[in-house]
């Protein structure tokens, strides 16, 4: 997965903190006391002073997620940072073997091969896990629950929180003999247990899920949060730049908490035990038809059914009954840019770079600088070239004959000088 640059990092980091401060003067704090209150937590591994955090709030408010970029610095080096499949490894062995300190969870996954010397450093590691709490100090404050909460919860108003997760669906067997284990995206509102959108898929990509997500927005409208596990997908940088766009605050669950997610995994026995046992008598044989089946079932008999938690009303009568101010996007909403792909890539000496095994073109000026793209993944229709956070225009597909035929008919065939 792709690592976002320094001023995404930054920004998202800014964003985090912007958007706590809006969430304290929701509960009638006041802005001074708020950015205080503020200024004693860290914001990217970093604790910022109290005007600066204030600052951040208004470039939010009045401009968006894009004001919270800076440009990047000039000097040149950074540490190696670890690639995902290690970052992946380590919260998993983090999260089932808390008690290891973490030089020796290190030692484990190097004897393994999961991490390799020389490309990582030890301080990073200690970031990375800092950064998902799960360093020894916030397990010591914070330990592994050891059963469900304490007090029950319920947001008050429709898409004020989203809970989405991923389970894995049933088998099809596809013409040609073909096998494939389907996994179902869902997201489902805390309030009114409505299904903005769910569908399944034959992989479990980050792309996916974004399409899952895209989906219900259009549906119905945009959350305030939305709130996961600390799976891979939704807590790549890519998810989180996409919800700062948005203005969804991206929550995620402790971890050992599965009890935090009880709704949505009610809601994947309902529908186990409800419409995936209806496919053994009825079987489906490819994605589109499981699909189309899978949102009639919801539409028609969960949405209209009346739901034991919600006091005799049906999950569409409490989401039309509590969707007070609904943010939905307007019409100059530019839907396909806020979901965009993002990749650094440095540009050749030849003004080319590789994305996603294809070689593609950028202009000459940028031959040996780090750019950022932005692409949509599904069918490469927009390939977006930016630089130090400025759009430059879209790259197009490296086509060597051509630009053999054009070199030699401007360099190669012109009369001999010296002749």
């Amino acid at each position: 997965m792709n690592q976002p640059s320094d001023s995404d990092a930054l920004a998202l980091a800014r964003h985090a903190a912007a958007s706590w401060i809006q969430e304290a003067l929701k509960q009638n704090f006041t802005l001074a006391r708020a950015t205080a209150l503020a200024s004693e937590r860290t914001w990217g591994d970093k604790i910022y002073s109290a005007s600066t955090l204030e600052s951040w709030y208004y470039l939010l408010r009045h401009q968006g997620f894009d004001a919270l970029h800076r440009q990047p610095r000039k000097d040149k080096g950074s540490r190696k940072a670890l690639s995902p499949e290690a970052c992946q490894a380590l919260l998993e062995w983090r999260q089932k073997y808390p008690q290891l300190t973490i030089k020796v969870l290190v030692r484990q996954l190097i004897n393994q091969g999961t991490l390799q010397l020389g490309t990582f450093s030890l301080p990073s590691v200690y970031r990375f896990l800092a950064a998902h709490q799960l360093d020894a100090r916030s397990i010591k404050h914070n330990p592994p629950a050891q059963g469900g909460p304490t007090k029950a919860f319920e947001c008050a108003l429709a898409n004020d929180l989203w809970m989405t997760d991923m389970m894995f669906g049933p088998t099809l067997k596809l013409a040609g003999g073909k096998v494939i284990q389907t996994r179902l995206f869902a997201l489902i509102d805390d309030c009114s247990r409505l299904v903005p959108h769910a569908q399944y898929y034959d992989s479990e990509k980050l792309c996916w899920f974004l399409d899952c997500f895209r989906q219900g927005l259009a549906r119905r409208g945009f959350p305030e949060k939305l709130y996961t596990d600390q799976g891979k997908i939704f807590t790549s940088y890519h998810l989180q730049i996409v919800c700062a766009n948005l203005g969804v605050r991206l929550c995620h669950a402790r971890p050992f908490a599965a009890w935090s997610k009880g709704k949505q995994e009610r809601w994947f026995r309902t529908l186990q035990m409800d419409f995936e046992a209806r496919l053994v008598i009825d079987p489906v044989h490819n994605l589109e038809e499981l699909n189309t089946r899978l949102w009639r079932w919801i539409e028609s008999e969960y949405h209209q059914r009346v739901h034991s938690a919600l006091e005799g009303q049906t999950p569409a009568e409490r989401f039309a009954q509590r969707a007070v101010h609904l943010r939905t996007a307007d019409a100059q909403t530019d839907w396909e840019a806020l979901f965009l792909s993002r990749a650094q890539r440095r540009v050749r000496l030849d003004a080319t770079f590789s994305l996603e095994g294809q070689l593609w073109e950028a202009p000459v000026h940028l031959r040996g600088q780090l750019i950022q793209v932005r692409f949509e993944p599904f069918d490469w229709r927009r390939v977006e070239i930016w630089w130090h956070d400025k759009y430059v225009g879209r790259a197009h597909r490296c086509d060597k004959q051509l630009n053999s035929k054009t070199y030699t008919d401007r360099d190669y065939d012109r009369p001999d000088k010296s002749s």
